[in-house]
């Protein structure tokens, strides 16, 4: 993917409760369509992929995603790399309101 389409893609801001490889506590800063910012102070590196569950209007939404950006001790912009129609499909809802 093209680094500048994907900051030009829909993101909508949000504060929602990630759980990484269902271990890790973390926090969603902001989310689109091919992905989301996660602020969390584990470290992570670039081209790591993890299981993540959350919630879209407290429907859980489980995914494979994969590490593109990582901050140590900030946090990591990733991927979805493996996300259902229907997870898709409740992602586009929340974005487009």
């Amino acid at each position: 993917m093209n680094n500048e389409k994907d900051r030009r893609a829909k993101r909508a801001l949000v504060q929602k409760d990630v759980i990484i490889n269902g271990i890790i506590k973390a926090e969603a800063l902001d989310i689109g369509m091919e992905g989301m910012y996660i602020y969390t102070q584990a470290n992570f590196i670039t081209g790591a992929i993890f299981e993540i569950s959350f919630k879209i209007n407290d429907v859980p939404v489980k995914a494979m995603a994969r590490v593109q950006h990582a901050q140590p001790s900030v946090g990591i912009g990733i991927q979805f790399v493996d996300l259902s129609a229907e997870d898709t499909a409740k992602i586009k809802q929340y974005i487009e309101g």
